[in-house]
């Protein structure tokens, strides 16, 4: 991994779409969006107050010092906080557990594939991670469409308080297969 990334993390951007890492001045608008019902009602509880929340960017903040997170905030509309993506490695080798969360206004509008390709991409080419597992209850329909999407593949069903939840893994290699193929143009080639 390059040092640069354990000092800071780079903006991520592609039109209108724009990842930079979590800041704690992020966590009321966080704390905002994490309290919406629809955006809560599949997730782990979050942390519930604006002071709580800004603790844990600073332990994320901490474990990227570490090489052990990376957690961006998803901006829109020039500033506007409207969602979070994060991985934590996890103990095996260039394994990594990913989560993310967008304002309900996104929904369906083509801003979560152009970000999550963004983030899995930088994932995968600069992190050093070559399996990603995420988790969606069975019953988030729109969870379970996005892991799909990314062409993840359900390895295993948990449960998660009483609910089943399904276990899902996307590999660099899968990754890569699925992305088109980049002209030298776009590359800077």
């Amino acid at each position: 991994m390059n040092q640069a990334l354990v000092e800071n993390l780079p903006e991520l951007r592609e039109g209108e779409v724009c990842l930079r890492e979590v800041h704690i001045s992020d966590a009321e608008a966080l704390v905002a969006l994490f309290a919406r019902d629809d955006v809560s009602a599949h997730l782990s509880p979050p942390p519930s107050n604006v002071d709580a929340f800004a603790e844990w960017i600073g332990l994320s903040l901490a474990r990227r010092s570490q090489r052990r997170a990376v957690c961006y905030t998803l901006l829109t509309g020039g500033d506007d906080v409207s969602g979070l993506f994060m991985a934590l490695r996890l103990e095996a080798d260039g394994h990594a557990e990913i989560g993310f969360a967008m304002a309900p206004q996104l929904w369906g509008t083509g801003v979560f594939m152009k970000t999550a390709s963004l983030y899995l991409t930088f994932l995968f080419d600069q992190w050093d991670v070559t399996t990603l597992v995420g988790r969606t209850l069975e019953r988030n329909a729109r969870g379970v469409g996005a892991m799909r999407k990314l062409g993840g593949t359900v390895i295993d069903l948990a449960d998660r308080n009483g609910e089943p939840e399904l276990v899902w893994t996307i590999t660099a290699e899968d990754w890569k297969a699925r992305q088109p193929p980049h002209t030298a143009d776009e590359s800077g080639r």
